[in-house]
């Protein structure tokens, strides 16, 4: 066991990109065994966004590897207001608490996407995706993959947190997001049970409807508790929610990547047709 962890924590980056395509891909066949019959629409959504990954991907890959330089040294010389506390090695300070605080500050994080307007620019791109589903996730625009790894570097900094929480809340918040952002919902009564301490898709796709005060809501990454703390919580059913930004509902936001998408798919006809010429010769 102690191997597997010290594996887990040495290879970083291979464990959270591997995490993240297993857990996309099952959710993404679960999306589409439960509608079948969408499959086409299904495919040009998930080429679509996948548009999104070509550039966010290496800056996110790069810039993780600075987070955990970052933390290494915060844990090397013993940086941040975790080593302020009073038996701060122990599992529960060192894992448990940093990993809630983790959490609050991503909240912190994705509200202040919300309010600042520069900010608001790039995260619009993640909001105007007309038909959210577990793809939707992978929908950021690099500009905002670029903020949200700054900022997560300076919650490290801040806060002390070790290279083995941050590897940890990294992992966990990879399920929760994917899951929150996929088309499935768990029945009404237990979305309202598991909702009171976890962010479901019941109360994420509520963030995601095109019109305030709704698209401020729900900001919660892994605990929904600090939308209930600080009254950002709303329930709405889910035949009332409409995806999208209201400033760009018509789909503006996908102009370049569709002509994107269309480049690709005309150079890949292109060499399809010349493979075919060879082959007839």
């Amino acid at each position: 066991m102690n191997q597997i962890l010290q594996w887990w924590f040495a290879n970083p980056n291979v464990i959270q990109v591997s995490l993240f395509a297993f857990v996309l891909s099952s959710l993404w066949l679960i999306e589409h065994l439960l509608a079948p019959a969408n499959l086409p629409n299904k495919l040009q959504h998930t080429a679509l966004n996948g548009v999104f990954v070509l550039s966010a991907l290496p800056i996110q890959i790069t810039m993780m590897v600075f987070c955990l330089a970052v933390s290494v040294w915060t844990s090397e010389v013993h940086w941040g207001l975790v080593y302020l506390l009073p038996n701060y090695d122990q599992p529960l300070i060192k894992y448990g608490l940093m990993f809630v605080v983790l959490d609050l500050l991503d909240y912190v994080y994705h509200r202040t996407m919300h309010l600042v307007g520069p900010f608001w620019r790039f995260h619009l791109y993640h909001h105007s995706d007309r038909q959210i589903d577990v793809t939707t996730t992978v929908r950021e625009h690099p500009g905002e993959t670029f903020i949200r790894n700054c900022f997560l570097m300076l919650w490290v900094f801040l806060c002390g947190a070790t290279p083995e929480v941050l590897v940890l809340r990294q992992s966990a918040q990879t399920i929760v997001n994917l899951w929150s952002h996929s088309s499935t919902r768990l029945p009404e009564r237990w979305g309202r049970i598991v909702s009171w301490l976890f962010v479901t898709p019941n109360l994420h796709q509520v963030h995601h409807h095109f019109e305030l005060p709704y698209t401020n809501r729900n900001f919660g990454d892994v605990f929904s508790v600090w939308d209930r703390l600080f009254g950002t919580l709303v329930h709405r059913a889910r035949k009332d929610i409409v995806c999208g930004v209201e400033t760009h509902i018509n789909g503006e936001a996908d102009a370049i990547p569709l002509a994107i998408l269309a480049r690709i798919r005309a150079l890949f006809a292109g060499r399809s047709r010349a493979i075919t010429v060879r082959s007839e010769r």
